[in-house]
């Protein structure tokens, strides 16, 4: 009798590891920094920091990638050296393929696109348009992804809040939430970006009034320091953290990294990338009514 009850408990004990493999995802953010940014002849030009980046990102080999200021021609070359990666998104200046997207890339050899959407920061969020006191069109990306290990679907929110506007930095936040709100209560939710703002701060406070900041709630210590914005080298804030992974309150967070890697005193971006490696919740749920 007890060798059947221990043989049982094994079993459990298997399954429910087996499971959580099945349900673990390793997400990034990363701000790649324009690609017309920088003159040709700047060292900081991407196609000099191209291969840099691509090597980076190849390091961690992220389930999901969401994607800041990324020009359609920095998402071809990185789909091109990274094999496995498809993605979505739009430029923001005319909703096809001219300025900055907000991407969202993701390997296909897990994870499917089974819906997608694109919406600006601003009063007109379905039409290119820049919001409230934004100096820029800000956009906000949403990807409904089925994970063909664990069965499941999976909601990435991708996001770049302004740089100068507060009340559109704090506007944007509550866009974002209400838009998480569409959703079923128990649908795994990511949400990748730079916010432009450190914490504490109004819009993050917003945000984690409904999601939990990864690495708050990492179960093992965050490493990597606590700065992502480097300017190339050349800013020297410390605690200068502007770039986070949000997730739903009740997923599991495993780990929490910035990549803080250079090569040769050349830096990839003018951001650090950050990494975590997260459980998704358990949901059959699949509610998301703007996306068709």
């Amino acid at each position: 009798m007890m060798k059947q009850i221990l043989y049982s408990l094994a079993l459990l004990i298997f399954a429910t590891s087996a499971w959580a493999q099945t349900t673990q995802l390793s997400v990034m953010s990363y701000n790649i920094r324009c690609g017309s940014c920088e003159a040709p002849d700047n060292i900081n030009n991407w196609k000099k920091r191209k291969y840099l980046v691509g090597h980076l990102i190849k390091m961690h080999n992220p389930d999901v990638i969401g994607l800041q200021e990324a020009e359609l021609n920095q998402i071809e070359d990185l789909v091109e050296m990274l094999d496995d990666y498809s993605w979505m998104g739009v430029g923001r200046d005319d909703g096809r393929d001219k300025g900055e997207t907000t991407a969202i890339l993701f390997r296909t050899s897990r994870l499917s696109l089974q819906g997608q959407q694109t919406l600006w920061l601003s009063q007109t969020p379905l039409q290119p348009s820049r919001g409230w006191d934004a100096t820029y069109r800000r956009t906000l990306s949403i990807a409904k992804l089925l994970d063909a290990q664990s069965k499941q679907f999976l909601y990435v929110f991708n996001i770049h809040l302004d740089n100068e506007g507060e009340v559109a930095r704090q506007e944007g936040a509550k866009l974002l939430i209400n838009e998480i709100a569409k959703l079923d209560a128990a649908a795994p939710v990511v949400v990748t970006g730079d916010f432009n703002f450190t914490a504490p701060a109004p819009s993050y406070d917003i945000i984690t009034a409904t999601l939990a900041d990864a690495e708050k709630t990492s179960s093992t210590p965050a490493t990597g320091g606590n700065k992502t914005f480097n300017g190339f080298g050349e800013n020297k804030e410390p605690d200068n953290k502007i770039d986070f992974i949000f997730v739903k309150k009740s997923m599991k967070v495993h780990s929490h990294q910035i990549d803080t890697t250079i090569y040769n005193n050349l830096y990839p971006s003018d951001h650090f990338p950050l990494i975590v490696t997260v459980d998704t919740a358990i949901t059959t749920a699949d509610t998301l009514k703007s996306i068709e």
